[in-house]
């Protein structure tokens, strides 16, 4: 469960890098709109610093690489995602909000 955590919170935080005027140094540039929101929304809410710089160091190639890997993972096994935010230390409202920012924007 944590490596799948973990996976996402790199996808999120490389997606937001890379988006044009985004605040976040994730290079975005490879990905659609509704992806790019997502990985923005994704860094920000990501707890670990390390996750961050993760993402912040991948090329925008591997930023959509990863998204197109993790969308099985956050699209498809509802519990597991809760699983992995939960041993994160997401609240449940943070949580949901995720749960619901992902089937939005990237499934």
């Amino acid at each position: 469960m944590k490596k799948a955590h973990i996976c996402l919170v790199v996808a999120c935080t490389l997606m937001a890098a890379a988006c044009g005027g985004s605040s976040t140094s994730v290079n975005t540039s490879r990905l659609t709109d509704r992806e790019k929101e997502w990985v923005e929304f994704s860094y920000a809410h990501e707890k670990s610093e390390d996750t961050k710089r993760t993402w912040e160091q991948l090329p925008a190639e591997g930023v959509k690489s990863y998204l197109d890997q993790q969308r099985t993972r956050l699209c498809g096994d509802t519990a597991a995602l809760m699983q992995s935010l939960k041993e994160a230390g997401y609240t449940a409202d943070e949580m949901q909000e995720y749960k619901n920012k992902t089937a939005e924007l990237i499934c």
